[in-house]
Order: C-alpha cells, then sequence, then structure tokens
C-alpha cells in the first residue's frame, strides 16, 4: 500500500468535509492574492489626483455588477482630490467586510481543517492497532514491543502535528503563491519576471531539502524506536538488572541510545533550520531588485506608485507563504516519513489468514486429529516432523519432552497461531485452514505458562473470558478456580485493582484468575501450556486443584515440563526432535524404561519430582 493511497482511503468518509474545506482554502487564498493588494492599489488612488483609471481583469470584466461599480468609481475619481472623501469611507468600510470575510474565512478553514484531520488522524491510529491486533503470532515474536509502540505513538504523532496545524496551510500556501504571482503579471508582467528570476532556484532548494529530510525522519524515528524498546524491555526486566548490580551498565548503554537519538534530531534541525533562511534570502533579494528598479521607472514617471505598492503588498505575501511552504514542506516530508514506517505494518499480510471461503466452525465435541504433519518456523529445521496424533473428544493428552522437543509448537498449531509446513490439523474433521478464526478460537480456552492479566480489576480480568457474564458468573467461576476466598480477603475484593503487569498478586493467584477466565468462557478444548511449571509446590497444588475442575468433561492438550503434573493424564506423549517417541499411561510408560522413565528419574534426582509409590510399578 502506497502512503497516498492510504492517505485518500483515510480521507474517502469525509469527502464532503474534504470539498468544503477545499472551498474555504480557496476562499482565503482570495484575500492576500486579490483583495489586500486591491485595497491597496484603490487606495492610493483615491489619494493620488493623478490616478489613472480603474480597469478589471478579463475574468471579472464579464460581471456587469461590477462594471458599474468600477466606472462609477472612475466617475469619482475624475473629480478633484477633495471631492473623493466619501470614497475614502467606503474604502474603509468595504477594507472592514474584507476584514469580517477573511475572519469566517479562516474559522471554517481551521474548523474543517481541525477535524478532518483529527478523523482521519483516529483511523490511522484505530488501523494501525487493529492491523497489529490482526497480525500472526510469528509477526509479534519477531517484532520488539517498543519499536511498535513507537510507530503507534511516536510516528502517529508527527504525522498528527501535521494534520492539526499545518495542512490548510499547506493546500493555501501555493494558491496564494501562484495566484499572487498571477496577479503581479496582471499589474505588470515586466517587473514580475524580473522578480520571479530566483523562484527556480528556491523552488529547487525547497525539493532539495524535503528529500533530505524525509530520510533523515526515518532514521531519527527509528533511532527512537530503539531507544523505546530499549525503555520497555528495561523496565520490565528491573528486577533482574538489579539482581546482578547492572544499573550503571544499563544506565551507560541508554546513555549511548540517547545520545544516538540526540544526533539523528540534531540532523533534522540543522538543515530544517538552513532551507528556509536560504529562500527567505532569495526572497529578500527579489524584493530589493523590485524595489530599486521600480523606484527608477516611478521617478522616469514610466511607474504609477499604486501598482507598485500593489506589486509590494503582492510580493510580500507571494514571498511570505513561499517561505511558509517551504518550512511546512519539511514537515510534510518528515511526516511521510513516519507514514511510510506506519505503512510498513498497515500494508503487511497477517501470516495466518482466512480463506475466502471459510465457514463458521459449528459448536464441537473436542476429537483433535494431526494428520502428518510436518512444521518449522521461517527460517530453520522442522521442529515437527510427520506427526500423526488423534485426541478423543474429553480426553487429556499430556505432551512431555525435552526443551526444544516441539512441545509447544503442537499447541500452537491447534490454536492455529501458526499452519502446517506439511499435512493439517483437524477438529472434528473440520481442516482448521477451512474455518474462521473466531469461530475456532471461541472453543479453546487457553491458560500459559506466563499468566497475563490485565491493569484493571479482578473481576474486569475474570470477565475477560466472556464480556457479558453477569457478576455471580464470575463469581462461580473464581470459586470453581478455587479463587474466591484469597480474591474476598483482599481489602475491595472483586474491584480490586491488579496493577500493571498484575504485580500486586502472586503467581499462584494469577494463574487461578486465569484458570477462572477460562471456565467462564467454558471451551470444549483446553490447552495448558506449563501452567504450573513456575509456581513452588503450595501455589501448585491450589492451581492444580482448580486446573482438575477446568479440566473435567473437556478435551485438554497438557503441555508439561514438570512430570508431577500429568501422572493422570489419559495418554501421555514424548516428544524428542519433533517426533513422539513414546505413548502410554504414567504407569506404562515408567515400567517401560525408555524416555518418559529417564525424564522422570532425572527430575526425581534433581528434586523436582517425587518417587511414585511402590504399587504404581515404577
Amino acid at each position: 500500500m502506497h502512503v497516498r493511497r492510504l492517505l485518500l482511503e483515510l480521507l474517502k468518509p469525509q469527502r464532503k468535509r474534504v470539498a468544503l474545506l477545499l472551498l474555504a482554502v480557496v476562499a482565503a487564498a482570495l484575500v492576500p492574492v486579490a483583495l489586500i493588494p486591491g485595497l491597496a492599489y484603490t487606495l492610493v488612488n483615491i489619494l493620488d489626483e493623478h490616478a489613472q483609471p480603474l480597469s478589471l481583469p478579463p475574468p471579472a470584466a464579464h460581471f456587469a455588477l461590477l462594471q458599474h461599480a468600477v466606472s462609477w468609481v472612475n466617475e469619482v475619481l475624475a473629480r478633484p482630490l477633495s471631492g473623493r472623501l466619501h470614497l475614502l469611507y467606503l474604502w474603509a468600510a468595504v477594507a472592514l467586510l474584507v476584514a469580517l470575510f477573511r475572519g469566517i474565512v479562516t474559522y471554517f478553514r481551521i474548523y474543517l481543517g481541525q477535524y478532518v484531520g483529527g478523523r482521519v488522524l483516529v483511523q490511522l491510529r484505530s488501523l494501525l492497532f487493529e492491523r497489529l491486533q490482526r497480525q500472526s503470532i510469528a509477526f509479534h515474536d519477531s517484532q520488539r514491543v517498543g519499536d511498535l509502540m513507537s510507530r503507534l505513538m511516536n510516528d502517529v504523532a508527527l504525522v498528527q502535528q501535521l494534520f492539526r496545524e499545518d495542512m490548510t496551510n499547506y493546500l493555501l500556501a501555493p494558491l496564494i503563491v501562484l495566484g499572487g504571482i498571477g496577479m503581479m503579471v496582471r499589474y505588470n508582467w515586466r517587473l514580475t519576471l524580473m522578480v520571479m528570476v530566483f523562484a527556480p532556484l528556491m523552488a529547487w532548494v525547497i525539493q532539495r531539502t524535503g528529500r533530505r529530510i524525509r530520510r533523515l525522519t526515518v532514521s531519527q524515528q527509528e533511532r527512537i524506536a530503539d531507544l523505546n524498546a530499549r525503555l520497555h524491555e528495561r523496565l520490565a526486566s528491573i528486577r533482574v538488572i538489579q539482581s546482578f548490580a547492572r544499573e550503571e551498565y544499563e544506565v551507560a548503554r541508554f546513555r549511548e541510545l540517547n545520545e544516538n537519538t540526540f544526533s539523528a534530531m540534531i540532523r533534522v534541525a540543522r538543515v530544517a533550520a538552513l532551507s528556509p533562511q536560504a529562500v527567505q534570502f532569495l526572497g529578500y533579494t527579489s524584493f530589493v531588485m523590485l524595489g530599486t528598479y521600480a523606484g527608477l521607472l516611478i521617478l522616469r514617471q514610466e511607474l504609477r506608485l499604486s501598482v507598485l505598492i500593489a506589486l509590494i503588498v503582492l510580493l510580500q505575501q507571494v514571498g511570505a507563504w513561499f517561505v511558509k511552504f517551504g518550512t511546512l514542506h519539511l514537515r510534510v516530508q518528515q511526516a511521510l516519513g513516519a507514514l511510510g514506517r506506519i505503512v510498513e505494518v498497515i500494508a503487511r499480510e497477517p501470516d495466518i489468514v482466512e480463506r475466502p471461503e471459510a465457514r463458521p466452525l459449528p459448536p464441537v465435541e473436542g476429537r483433535i486429529a494431526f494428520r502428518h504433519v510436518t512444521f518449522r518456523y521461517a527460517e530453520g529445521e522442522p521442529v515437527l516432523h510427520d506427526i500423526n496424533l488423534e485426541i478423543a473428544p474429553g480426553e487429556t493428552v499430556a505432551v512431555v519432552g525435552p526443551s526444544g522437543a516441539g512441545k509447544t509448537s503442537l499447541a500452537n498449531l491447534v490454536l492455529r497461531f501458526y499452519d502446517p509446513t506439511e499435512g493439517r490439523v483437524e477438529i472434528d474433521g473440520h481442516d482448521l485452514r477451512e474455518v474462521t478464526l473466531h469461530s475456532l478460537r471461541q472453543q479453546i480456552g487457553l491458560v500459559p505458562q506466563e499468566t497475563i492479566l490485565f491493569g484493571g480489576t479482578i473481576k474486569e480480568n475474570i470477565r475477560y473470558g466472556r464480556a457479558d457474564a453477569s457478576d455471580e458468573e464470575v463469581v462461580e467461576a473464581a470459586k470453581a478456580a478455587n479463587a474466591h476466598e484469597f480474591i474476598t480477603a483482599l481489602p475491595e475484593g472483586y474491584e480490586t485493582d491488579v496493577g500493571e503487569r498484575a504485580v500486586k498478586l502472586s503467581g499462584g493467584q494469577r494463574q487461578r484468575i486465569a484458570v477462572a477466565r477460562a471456565l467462564l468462557k467454558d471451551p470444549r478444548i483446553l490447552i495448558l501450556d506449563e501452567a504450573t511449571s513456575s509456581l513452588d509446590v503450595e501455589s501448585e497444588a491450589a492451581v492444580q486443584k482448580a486446573l482438575e475442575v477446568l479440566m473435567q468433561g473437556r478435551t485438554t492438550l497438557v503441555i508439561a515440563h514438570r512430570l508431577s503434573t500429568v501422572r493422570r493424564a489419559d495418554r501421555i506423549l514424548v516428544l524428542s526432535d519433533g517426533r513422539i517417541v513414546e505413548e502410554g499411561t504414567h504407569e506404562g510408560l515408567l515400567a517401560a524404561g525408555g524416555a518418559y522413565s529417564r525424564l522422570y528419574r532425572m527430575q526425581v534426582s534433581s528434586g523436582l519430582d517425587e518417587l511414585p509409590p511402590p504399587e504404581s510399578g515404577g
């Protein structure tokens, strides 16, 4: 997606207001281009007894009313100077009307510009957030949160500055410059041609500087993104930093990145400061040339003073808006550079997409099947090799194995966070690639190893599982998850704010709230990904009781590292190097003395598990 195409798409819902805005911009351009110079020209003619008759430019000459007005003014100008006093009063009244017209037009121009620009920014930020939400897990795994935050906030803020402050002026400036030059030609084309000799050079400076500022802005925004990413990562890991006494190192690294960001900003500022001064100097040189040559013509009585005054007013307007356009052009290029970084995200197609013919997955019994599934990440060797597996409705299947064996990848395929490289995954006979993502994930509950709770109350976090749940249903889910007791013991109960990343709760408490959230969702399929591996023994026991309630009657896939959590599974699969190497019950696999038995005994010897009772056959 191109930047201009994106802007057109964002402006399309506002097309009526955009049309009114353009009309207001054109009307606003009339004031400095035609009305103010015309007022100056007319005033000098009123006061100059040797003034020549007024005339209308060709387009206006077709209007009879204007012709009659000019004829009347010329009649008055033909009278002695003392008889023109009432015309001076009329001129003052017209000047006040011009001022009123200018105020009204400016109001609508600024208001409509703010409205249209504000709506575009709201749409842009929402569109970017929506695209981020719909990107695949593979995308988010490869991105830094700080960089994405920088695009969502800093880059959008740079675009916002343009839309909120400069958009209408950027549209107005070329109208005033081109219209002003046209009016100058109307007054005296020779003088206009002389002062316009520097215009191509001024345009070249603006264009060249704009291209450079755009490149520098992209570099600046990337440095800001690096800084934000570092800040986010280090604040989220402050306990690790302090535990290793690395504060001084982190301060030094942050200071270095901060200086790099400052250097990038200064490069932009240096270029942005130089261009307007160069354009302004060339404009001032034009003014000096006009004043000198026109003065000579007036002394020779070859040019009327009223014409010179009108030309000076026009040149002042054209020069000022030319300089302003140069400054605005730099800001536009900065905004386009930032917008380009935003478009990179918006234009990126998710790795996991629904097919056009995808249909909703009907309510399922919970039968999961892997048919010759091989899977690899974007780069690297396959992590799963030709997996053939079927899980019956209501069955609890545990997947164990060493780190890197492919356990979590297996669970990710069920949620369709990724698609198989080969083969297919089915639920109740439906290929997951043929059903809608929403209908699939609505019927699957996930309790991950690292519980994520959002800032807000405990009640809000539990209700995240089902937004329309009543307070009574929230409480029942918490009771079933063995969480009600500790929640009611808190000062504000279910209205307790958990804080950012739920730091006010223990690991076991967070995990039980996650179980309550999953219970409230009431999924037919449940995935427990290392749900108790990071807990102490006491917390694990409490969470395990909650999980037993959650697992009742549901198809459950348990990803486990600590083997004590899988003893009661109907079936245990042992993964090694992406292949299922063993399958059976806890007792049967211990008795077989294979890979599972070795893993179990290794954990027992390291204190991570307990030996089974003698009658278990272990």
